[in-house]
């Protein structure tokens, strides 16, 4: 038991005193996360000056389809930003920003599953070499279209081993899940209020262009 605690323990730590979201072990995701988001707006893939503009431009001129798509209407875009309107992201089925944040925090660990339809993320099993015998699971899972306290659900799996076989442990992490939950909110607020900080910027920026 104060075994498997410690291994929790560790991930709670780990995670908070993590660095950067590409200084983890999520480099070697970069692919997968270019199929979850697309390789232009991939928030963990860097691109030198001008170089996102020019693959944003390819993917509008082409299109999943070939076909140019509509330009965006502007007024309606202002309206709906004004009166406080969700925005929506094409392909995203959750909350964009509880989602990166979800991403974010997890960023030290190979991710075994992403679905962001379903808004899941589930980690490789992780070993703590001070504990060879223990490995545990972070699953997270976005359940909400809006930035809600409650619209992140997070659960740690563990499991020990007992000669060459693995056995789950029926134990709870209930404070260490909790620290994760509120380390992931965190971050989401933190990027939502940035996000409607460049939003409203550009909006700005159109409108001046436009008039």
């Amino acid at each position: 038991m104060f075994k498997i605690l410690s291994l929790g323990l560790f991930l709670v730590l780990s995670i908070s005193c993590s660095k950067g979201i590409m200084n983890g072990d999520l480099e070697s995701n970069l692919e997968k996360m270019d199929k979850v988001y697309g390789k232009c707006d991939n928030p963990h893939r860097q691109f030198a000056k001008g170089e996102k503009k020019i693959c944003k431009d390819k993917e509008r001129a082409a299109g999943p389809d070939g076909v140019i798509g509509d330009p965006i209407n502007i007024t309606e875009l202002i309206e709906n930003y004004k009166s406080g309107g969700k925005t929506v992201y094409a392909g995203m089925a959750v909350n964009q920003d509880l989602w990166n944040a979800s991403i974010a925090v997890l960023e030290n660990y190979s991710l075994k599953n992403i679905d962001s339809q379903g808004g899941f993320i589930s980690t490789d099993w992780i070993i703590n070499k001070a504990v060879p015998n223990q490995r545990c699971q972070i699953k997270v899972n976005v359940v909400s279209l809006e930035l809600l306290s409650n619209g992140v659900n997070v659960k740690i799996i563990c499991e020990e081993k007992d000669g060459d076989q693995w056995y789950a442990e029926n134990k709870s992490f209930i404070d260490e899940e909790k620290s994760l939950t509120l380390k992931i909110l965190e971050i989401a607020d933190q990027l939502s209020t940035i996000n409607k900080s460049l939003l409203e910027k550009d909006l700005l920026l159109t409108v001046s262009i436009i008039s």
